[in-house]
């Protein structure tokens, strides 16, 4: 063989064996002769096809191509026959696994350019494809991940322009109206922070601060909280921002919404320094509100002011209305201490029913003064709450800075201690701190400490006051009065720890226990034959709430073996205003027992007629504070003739409380009160001693008794009046008089005259002149006459009946009384 050939033949033996070792697949096509004249072994790995086919079909490896690929590769070979292809495609192996691999093809041409063949060469990109797919796969993930986070998320290069953001970030842009849909791609981000985007940040200045730093490497996170208002609502968000891992590339920033969170810390915040119900702040606010005014004072050498202020009665309203009537009228006071308070005051609830207000920068006490009666006046007009009208009298205790106190606590509690201070004088007023309320109050509160046991450690007992008949003067019942023997104090008096029962929740047990000694007692003396005398038992506003009164009550009675005609209740006017269908529910069902109801210190409440007579009542009691002034103030003496009056009207006895003089008994039994009960007749005794008050037959005098029955003309009382003859009559109590009533000295002066007498005379002044010169003869006549038999008179103004009696003792008088009766009367 010739050299040239064997060379010839070497180099196409190394040509082959190179091209086997190729990973690649690579064959030749003979363009001439249409036919594959070389295909390296990797063609039958990577194509799944056999070379041999491919030699004798140059087409034979499109039917190892996927039939998805397979209509692409025929058109591309088609078009590029002499090379130019350049696609994927997948081949698809006999055992149906799927190589994916690049095809190229390219023309083979001599020396002088004329094209012999077609090279071709399969690249495996399985590999490649499936990196691709997987990264395709995990961004998508990615993507739907961070598309899904409860964030606005975007992606900023080194320079703060934003490259991508995701879903969360688009929704918030569309929400609020941004231009177009790019939601601020391409845009900078740190001008969005000046408030010409999306997100408006209220601290633009420290927010691109932040920005920068993470940016340039100087800060390996940011994070704040700013607010971001857009059209439609008012939100918060977190900003965090982090660099991407390599310095200077960019950042990723975050937005959360923490709007829900925002809210709940200032609801939080709310909730801890402000009370729920009014609005107002609370005690830990007002306690450092005082701080703040103590610290001011002190630096300027100023004074200030607590005050401490208590709705009276509000138990009863809650009680009574119940809780929404309450808390309305809460609401309603506690704007009504607002709108009359400076705007440097500040009030506060401190609980329950109790106000603070702390008054700084005072130049006097007198200002402190005026700021609580603008308070009580402000709550003194009529509260409307939920249907109701309300009167929200107030109790004020003040305490001074730094007379009172230097610190908030000591002056809050000696502003409360003045204030129950208040409470104590009557309620409905102020009271200014002093010393001695300390050890007042300490000591109430050690007898708030010893009623809780005074009850099982038997301490209480019964007093009973007769109540007497103006009729016959015999005893026709009792009040139980309760007691405390305290084992050290002695006997309390019950004006210091009743109100402290009632405030306490006591008087329930309490009154029940009275209520049970009570019946005891008088069925007591029923069996013992000492007549049937009633008893009466004073029930509180708790026990008048209390749902099964009627049935305890009703108990009480059949245990102790009483009559119910001979129990008497006795509650206060105004309890019964208070819920008035429900107190008639309550006092029918008593009535229905058979027992009494009484009206107590009738005429201090504010009670309606058109109420009052729908009440099953049996007697109003007048109170003591129109009987103790009734001989000296003539208009005590018009208020209780108007009771009486108006009680015999509605068919109700009437009881007058506190007499305690011979003329009072007259003036009551002269006007037609049916009973009468106090310190006149006996002060309140103990059981036995009342016992024997019924056994001695203990009774009025004679001679100052009522002679007509109830209702009947008070002519017929006022002659009984007048059989008296030790009467003192002074020019005060003669006023008090609606008839001509003249008194006469023994040296035939009148010493005293009413205006009806200068009337009757037709002149004014009578007192120092002549009786000869003022009276009409008539009336002269029987006063030189001197006779007891009343006689009928005619003069000028008319007929009346004139009396004439002795002034003192009827053996020695000082002068005589002369009274005319109109006889229409």
């Amino acid at each position: 063989m010739e050299e040239g050939a064997v060379q010839s033949v070497l180099e196409q033996v190394r040509f082959e064996q190179l091209a086997d070792n190729l990973p690649e697949s690579f064959w030749l096509i003979d363009t001439a002769a249409k036919q594959v004249v070389f295909v390296n072994a990797a063609y039958e790995r990577l194509w799944g096809g056999s070379r041999e086919d491919l030699c004798r079909d140059r087409f034979s490896w499109l039917s190892c191509v996927h039939p998805d690929d397979r209509p692409r590769l025929r058109r591309v070979v088609a078009e590029n026959r002499f090379g130019g292809v350049n696609e994927t495609l997948r081949a698809l192996h006999p055992d149906g696994s799927v190589r994916w691999l690049q095809l190229r093809s390219f023309a083979m041409a001599d020396e002088a350019g004329r094209i012999h063949g077609v090279g071709g060469i399969a690249l495996d990109i399985t590999p490649l494809v499936q990196q691709r797919d997987e990264l395709a796969a995990s961004i998508s993930t990615n993507r739907s991940i961070l598309d899904a986070l409860p964030a606005h998320i975007a992606l900023l290069d080194e320079t703060g322009r934003i490259l991508a953001v995701n879903a969360g970030w688009r929704h918030f842009a569309e929400e609020n109206g941004y231009p177009d849909d790019s939601a601020g791609v391409g845009l900078n981000y740190l001008s969005l922070c000046t408030g010409d985007g999306v997100a408006v940040a209220a601290a633009s200045e420290h927010v691109q601060s932040g920005l920068h730093a993470v940016l340039s490497g100087a800060r390996d996170e940011f994070s704040t909280v700013y607010s971001c208002h857009g059209k439609n609502a008012e939100s918060w968000f977190r900003l965090l921002a982090t660099p991407l891992r390599a310095p200077g590339k960019g950042a990723v920033v975050m937005h959360i919404n923490v709007t829900e969170s925002v809210k709940a810390e200032r609801q939080l915040a709310q909730a801890a320094h402000y009370d729920a119900l009014t609005g107002l702040p609370n005690r830990l606010l007002v306690r450092d509100r005082i701080e703040q005014a103590l610290a001011s004072a002190h630096r300027e050498g100023k004074r200030a002011a607590v005050m401490v202020v208590d709705l009276d009665r509000f138990k009863l309203v809650n009680d009574t209305f119940g809780h929404g009537v309450g808390d309305a009228l809460l609401v309603a006071a506690a704007d009504r201490i607002a709108t009359v308070l400076r705007e440097s005051d500040t009030v506060g609830r401190m609980g329950a029913d109790e106000f603070a207000i702390v008054v700084p920068d005072l130049e006097s006490s007198e200002d402190a003064t005026m700021a609580a009666q603008r308070i009580m006046e402000a709550l003194a007009r009529p509260i409307h709450a939920e249907g109701q009208e309300l009167y929200a009298q107030a109790s004020v205790g003040i305490a001074l800075y730094p007379d009172d106190g230097i610190e908030a606590e000591a002056l809050i509690r000696n502003a409360d201690t003045a204030m129950y201070r208040a409470k104590e004088l009557g309620r409905n007023g102020m009271q200014f701190y002093t010393a001695s309320m300390n050890t007042r109050a300490q000591g109430q509160l050690q007898m708030v400490i010893d009623l809780r046991r005074a009850l099982e450690r038997d301490e209480f007992v019964l007093h009973y006051q007769p109540k007497v008949s103006c009729a016959s003067g015999a005893i026709v019942g009792f009040e139980a009065l309760l007691r405390w023997r305290h084992p050290a104090r002695g006997l309390v008096p019950p004006d210091q720890f009743i109100p402290l029962l009632e405030d306490t929740g006591g008087i329930i047990a309490v009154g029940a226990w009275v209520l049970r000694q009570a019946c005891a007692q008088a069925a007591t003396w029923h069996r013992e034959g000492l007549g049937a005398p009633s008893v009466a038992v004073n029930l509180s506003v708790r026990q008048l709430l209390q749902p099964n009164l009627v049935e305890m009550v009703g108990a009480e009675l059949r245990r102790a073996g009483l009559p119910a005609g001979a129990l008497e209740l006795e509650i206060t006017e105004s309890m019964l205003m208070h819920n008035v269908e429900d107190a008639i529910a309550t006092l029918d069902g008593l009535k229905q027992l058979g027992l009494r109801i009484a009206v107590d210190d009738f005429g201090t409440g504010y009670s309606s007629l058109s109420y009052l007579k729908r009440f099953p009542l049996d007697s109003v009691k007048v109170d003591r504070s129109f009987v103790q002034d009734i001989v000296a103030d003539p208009g005590d003496v018009s208020i209780t003739r108007a009771i009486i009056t108006l009680a015999h009207n509605l068919k109700l006895r009437v009881v007058a409380e506190g007499v305690e003089t011979e003329a009072q008994l007259a003036l009551l039994s002269s006007n037609g009160c049916d009973e009468i009960q106090g310190y006149y007749f006996s002060r309140p005794v103990p059981a036995e001693e009342a016992g024997d008050l019924l056994r001695a037959g203990r009774r009025l005098p004679e001679a100052l008794l009522s002679r007509h029955p109830a209702g009947t003309d008070h002519a017929i009382g006022l002659e009984a009046l007048l059989q008296r003859t030790t009467l003192d009559v002074t020019q005060e109590a003669v006023e008090m008089f609606p008839w001509p009533l003249f008194g006469i000295d023994n040296e035939g002066l009148v010493v005293a005259a009413n205006g009806e007498a200068q009337r009757l005379a037709g002149r004014g002044a009578l007192v120092g002149e002549p009786a000869a010169a003022c009276l009409p003869a008539a009336v002269m006549d029987l006063l030189a006459q001197r006779e007891a038999t009343p006689h009928r008179v005619d003069c000028a103004q008319g007929r009346f009946l004139v009396f004439c009696r002795p002034l003192g003792p009827a053996a020695e008088p000082r002068g005589w009384l002369l009274l005319a009766l109109p006889e229409e009367r």
